[in-house]
């Protein structure tokens, strides 16, 4: 039962919470303060609930230049085990070589075992270590024969929408979800452990935070999610549809960073999938093509991924396989046709972007 609940929580916290595009800020022409949205360290500490289910995780990855990836979430849940309200400390760690080979780790942890700080990004989980405030946060995680030892150093700023990151989705119940992106691009330099041996890495990174009370599976229908990261820009998007009870209405969030600071924040973003494929594992539609208008007053264009390789594909927890719901990661070319403020930027990039369907 609990290993459900985890993989539940290990899928949605792969994925940027496109709930925040509520939060973006009306569309203007005038150019947008960056200090306004940069993130203070007390938005990446573990925040404070009231007793009942809640959740908590930090979480980074990196691709090296040597062919690696890695991906880690450490997580802090409290839910209800066969209806009693139960702490769950864990790590999801995984390396992925460069043929594509995964290597996984999911070490749980006693609650007296663990400890997160609630000023600044300082988790420590048994001898396992995150910590970190702008601009730089270290990593060091070892299970068994597998871990890392990293450093990830800030080329952007932090980001967060103020003045706390949370978007309540109703007061009565109090429902709501909070996420924090400290490195939306970092430089990642250190070490990997695979089977014993010490690995030299460097490459580029992104860490974000999330938290809140309400699971991402009961609010959304489904969810793109992708960040793009080219020479001067990066781009961290989300299109999707929230559900039923949430009013099966179109939400979408692109965030754009140009060098180190933040130039918009909007919801103008827009999907036109195509080339719809069947995949036979989670029974889900998937677009082969998925082209992405930006209609901002700041950023106008379009960015395009065509799919190169199907990656990931499970279905989702409790489902049947070939249900219609699932967690699928493609690995994809982009093609990005923007206009940024009168700047022309015409730009080629290979991403890793996600889906999921409830």
């Amino acid at each position: 039962m609990i290993r459900k609940l985890v993989h539940v929580l290990m899928i949605c916290c792969t994925i940027v919470p496109i709930l925040f595009a509520a939060c973006a800020p009306s569309t203007t022409v005038a150019p947008i303060d960056p200090a306004a949205y940069q993130l203070r360290d007390i938005d990446d500490a573990c925040h404070e609930f009231p007793v009942g289910e809640d959740y908590e995780w930090w979480y980074m990855d990196a691709s090296f230049d040597n062919g690696y990836s890695l991906v880690t979430s450490w997580q802090i849940i409290h839910a209800k085990v066969k209806g009693t309200l139960t702490p769950i400390r864990l790590i999801q760690f995984a390396i992925y070589d460069p043929q594509g080979k995964k290597t996984t780790r999911l070490p749980f942890f006693k609650e007296d075992n663990c400890n997160a700080s609630k000023t600044s990004c300082d988790v420590t989980m048994g001898n396992n270590h995150l910590k970190g405030a702008y601009p730089k946060y270290d990593i060091e995680f070892l299970e068994g024969n597998a871990g890392c030892k990293l450093s990830f150093e800030n080329l952007t700023q932090g980001f967060r929408n103020p003045p706390d990151g949370v978007t309540y989705f109703s007061r009565e119940p109090e429902r709501y979800m909070g996420w924090a992106i400290a490195q939306p691009k970092a430089k990642v330099t250190g070490k990997l452990i695979l089977d014993g041996n010490e690995i030299p890495v460097s490459g580029t990174g992104y860490h974000d935070h999330n938290w809140g009370n309400t699971m991402l599976i009961d609010i959304y229908n489904f969810w793109h999610w992708g960040r793009i990261m080219s020479k001067d820009y990066t781009f961290v998007y989300s299109v999707g549809e929230s559900s039923k009870i949430t009013g099966s209405k179109p939400v979408s969030v692109l965030v754009t960073f140009k060098g180190h600071d933040l130039v918009d924040l909007t919801d103008k973003l827009y999907s036109d999938a195509s080339d719809m494929v069947l995949d036979k594992v989670t029974g889900v539609n998937y677009p082969k093509i998925l082209p992405l208008r930006v209609e901002s007053p700041n950023v106008k264009g379009t960015i395009t991924n065509k799919v190169k390789e199907l990656v990931e594909n499970d279905p989702l927890p409790g489902m049947d396989a070939g249900a219609g719901n699932g967690y699928l990661r493609f690995l994809s070319d982009c093609d990005i046709k923007l206009d940024i403020r009168g700047e022309k930027v015409e730009a080629q990039s290979t991403l890793i972007h996600e889906f999921i369907h409830f």
